[in-house]
C-alpha cells in the first residue's frame, strides 16, 4: 500500500524514498469527557500507536529520513537531544533495524521515571551517547561534528526536524483526509499539537492546505523560543522548513508550486516554567485522558492536551483534534539490557539521586 501522499500525488512516488515501518492509519478517537463542563468537541489522532517497539511522531518522520540515509550511501547517523529525548530512542531502534551507526549528543532536562527510562533505553539499543550538559554545548557539538570525525555520517536536527521529517507529517495530513473522507471523524476547524523543534507542526500546516482541509494548525511551544539569540522555536522556524518543505516536493511537482504557504500558529501560553518542567494544568489533563487509556508525559504532550482542552471549552462549536505524540509501547524489553554503568558518570550520579 503507497503512502497517503503518494497516492493523491503519484509524481512524487518515485522521488521521494521511504520505507515502510509505521502502523498507519493510526486511529481517530472521539474523547467523551468525564468533567460535566466540557462540551465533548474533542478528538484524538493516536499517534501513540505507530509502532508497537516505540510509537510516538517520530516514527514516521524516521520513515522517510532514514530512506534519505540509505539512499546517501551513509551509514552513520548523528544527532542530538536532552538526555530524555524521544527522538533519540526512535532513532536508536530503527537505525538498530537497518544497521546503522547512532550518536546522540545530550543536554540536560529535569530528571522523570520517563526521562531514565529513555536514557536507559538508547543505552540498551547501542547509541553512542556523548554527554554535554547544557543544551549550547550539546547544539555546539553537534554542528562541529560535521567537521570532524562524523563527516560522513547523516547528520539529522534534533526531533527529526528536517525537510524528509517534515514530509512524513504532510503524509499524515493526507491520512487524516482519508479517514475524514471515509467518515471515520469530521473535519476538524483546529488541529493541536506539541512543538519542540517544528516538524511535525509544519508538515501538518503544509498538508493540511495541501490536501484541501480548512483545519487550522496550532502548535503548542514546550521547548524554549531561542538558543541565545539564535531562534529555535518561533513562528519563523516554522515558517522556513514549511516554506523549504513545499519547495522541495514542488520540484517533483510543478502543481504545487502555486499552492499559498499558510502562516503557522504558535500558542505561546503553555510553556511554564522551562523545557521539561511540569505545568499544573497539564497534570489536570494528565489524569483526565488517563482515565481513557491514553497516557501522556508531563512536560510535552501534557502541555498540548491542556491546550486541545481549554480550547474545547473556549470554542464549544469548534471540532478540536488533538494529535497525540507521545508513545504508548511498553519499553521494558528496549531497556532491558541497558547498562547504566557505561552511562557518562555525570549522568550516572544524576540517576543515583532521583
Amino acid at each position: 500500500m503507497l503512502h497517503p501522499l503518494f497516492e493523491s500525488i503519484p509524481e512524487l512516488a518515485d522521488k521521494i524514498p521511504v520505507l515502510r515501518f509505521a502502523n498507519c492509519p493510526t486511529p481517530v478517537e472521539h474523547f467523551t469527557p468525564s468533567v460535566t463542563n466540557d462540551p465533548g468537541n474533542l478528538w484524538i489522532k493516536r499517534d501513540d500507536l505507530t509502532h508497537p517497539d516505540y510509537g510516538g511522531n517520530k516514527v514516521r518522520k524516521l520513515e522517510f529520513i532514514l530512506a534519505e540515509l540509505l539512499q546517501s550511501g551513509a551509514r552513520e547517523l548523528v544527532t542530538f537531544g536532552a538526555i530524555g529525548t524521544n527522538h533519540g530512542v526512535a532513532t536508536a531502534l530503527f537505525c538498530k533495524q537497518f544497521e546503522i551507526a547512532v550518536t546522540v549528543y545530550l543536554f540536560d532536562q529535569p530528571l522523570t521515571p520517563t526521562v531514565t527510562n529513555n536514557l536507559l533505553c538508547m543505552q540498551a539499543l547501542g547509541a553512542d551517547l556523548r554527554y554535554r550538559k547544557g543544551l549550547a554545548r550539546a547544539a555546539l557539538a553537534f554542528y562541529l561534528s560535521k567537521f570532524a570525525s562524523h563527516r560522513s555520517a547523516y547528520h539529522l536536527f534534533a526531533g527529526g526536524s528536517n525537510i524528509a521529517g517534515c514530509i512524513g507529517y504532510v503524509n499524515a495530513a493526507y491520512e487524516l483526509k482519508a479517514q475524514i473522507l471515509e467518515g471515520e471523524c469530521p473535519e476538524p476547524d483546529i488541529i493541536i499539537c506539541p512543538v519542540g523543534s517544528s516538524a511535525t507542526t509544519a508538515g501538518l500546516t503544509l498538508g493540511c492546505r495541501l490536501a484541501g482541509l480548512n483545519t487550522r494548525v496550532v502548535g503548542v511551544r514546550v521547548a524554549p523560543s531561542h538558543l541565545g539569540l539564535i531562534p529555535t522555536c518561533t513562528t519563523g522556524t516554522i515558517q522556513q522548513l514549511i516554506q523549504q518543505t513545499h519547495k522541495a516536493l514542488s520540484q517533483h511537482c510543478l502543481r504545487l508550486t502555486g499552492v499559498a504557504i499558510p502562516e503557522p500558529v504558535l500558542e505561546q501560553n503553555y510553556f511554564g516554567e522551562g523545557y521539561g518542567h511540569r505545568l499544573a494544568a497539564g497534570d489536570e489533563a494528565q489524569d483526565q485522558l488517563i482515565k481513557h487509556g491514553i497516557r501522556l508525559d508531563p512536560t510535552y504532550t501534557a502541555k498540548a492536551a491542556a491546550c486541545a482542552l481549554d480550547y474545547c471549552r473556549a470554542h464549544p462549536q469548534e471540532k478540536i483534534l488533538y494529535w497525540h505524540t507521545f508513545s504508548s509501547a511498553d519499553t521494558t524489553h528496549l531497556r532491558s539490557r541497558a547498562r547504566p554503568e557505561m552511562l557518562p558518570l555525570r549522568l550516572q550520579n544524576s540517576m543515583l539521586k532521583q
